[in-house]
């Protein structure tokens, strides 16, 4: 009797058991990982390359729910509203607490509202909008 007892007791406790990380919006799933930068796009004599990031690595994740965070684990200053991930546009609307990023409070954003990404495998490509459109950034899946 005590180990039907058992194993019925064992059987609810798994079945109430679940998964706490929410699932990721179906439009953004390939891209919800941490993402470490690796260059920057710069015009050298009138051509375009990629620059290698030397120094610290630099990371962002993006949230089952669109959030982009940086390295920390807070919201980036000036971080967008939506972007188009692979010409598709993604309006982030978070489904979870924000972190408070105290750093934004000095910070004066220009209005870049809306990001282009592109994904391509284990690659990102992010676009800021104008004035920084000419300047874009490569960033690698971790």
């Amino acid at each position: 009797m005590k180990k039907l007892l058992f194993a019925l007791m064992i059987s609810l406790v798994l079945v109430a058991c679940k998964n706490d990380d929410p699932e990721p919006e179906p439009e953004i799933a390939a891209i919800v990982h941490k993402w470490k930068l690796t260059a920057y796009e710069n015009t050298v004599d009138g051509k375009k390359i990629w620059v290698p990031v030397n120094g610290e690595p630099n990371y962002i994740s993006f949230r089952f729910d669109g959030l982009i965070l940086d390295s920390n684990g807070l919201p980036p200053c000036c971080s967008p509203k939506a972007y188009y991930l692979n010409g598709v546009l993604f309006e982030v609307k978070p489904k979870a607490e924000v972190p408070t990023n105290n750093f934004c409070i000095s910070v004066d954003c220009i209005g870049c509202d809306t990001w282009d990404i592109q994904q391509i495998d284990n690659e990102l490509i992010i676009s800021l909008c104008e004035p920084f459109a000419d300047r874009r950034s490569k960033y690698i899946m971790e």
